[in-house]
């Protein structure tokens, strides 16, 4: 009888102490150790940077964002142009990156495309190019992710490209 009593003490301290040392499994802190980065240009915007304090569980990283706008225009072979209509993406959501973390750290770097039209869509002529003259990224979140979760993210913000296609505006959070 005594025995009997003493396991059915003994097993709700057992259970948690299981529960405990499990919950430790998961990530305890995470930060961002370096970044993010954003570089923001007229075809896509890009994340990097470093994270830690996970668990070596797999990891995805991914960028989302309420909307995406690109501001373009049209020119023929003798460079003359006519304009473009915005084309806009709303929700947007990028590919996602798996990582598998190494002590607990992962480096990412996640892109979202912008919604370039195809001169066949949008210009006079399908042979005529596109040219997209800025790209806005509005209500842009980055996702880090265990089991479908996400353990740690920054956002949301918003970014343009630089002007005329030139170059790229960086950013750092």
């Amino acid at each position: 009888m005594q025995r009997r009593m003493v396991f059915i003490l003994a097993l709700p301290v057992a259970l948690f102490m299981l529960v405990m040392g499990a919950t430790s499994a998961f990530a305890s802190s995470p930060h961002f150790v370096k970044g993010p980065t954003y570089t923001a240009t007229t075809t896509e915007l890009t994340a990097t940077g470093q994270a830690a304090g996970l668990a070596n569980a797999p990891t995805a990283a991914f960028l989302t964002a309420t909307s995406v706008n690109v501001f373009f225009h049209c020119t023929n072979h003798g460079n003359n142009f006519a304009p473009g209509h915005p084309a806009s993406q709303s929700p947007a959501t990028g590919p996602t990156e798996n990582i598998t973390p190494h002590n607990g750290t992962i480096k990412f770097d996640v892109t979202l495309p912008a919604p370039v039209p195809s001169a066949a869509s949008v210009c006079p002529n399908k042979n005529w190019n596109v040219v997209v003259d800025e790209s806005d990224y509005l209500g842009v979140v980055l996702h880090i992710q265990q089991n479908g979760m996400d353990i740690l993210s920054d956002g949301p913000h918003d970014f343009t490209s630089c002007a005329a296609g030139v170059g790229a505006c960086v950013f750092t959070g």
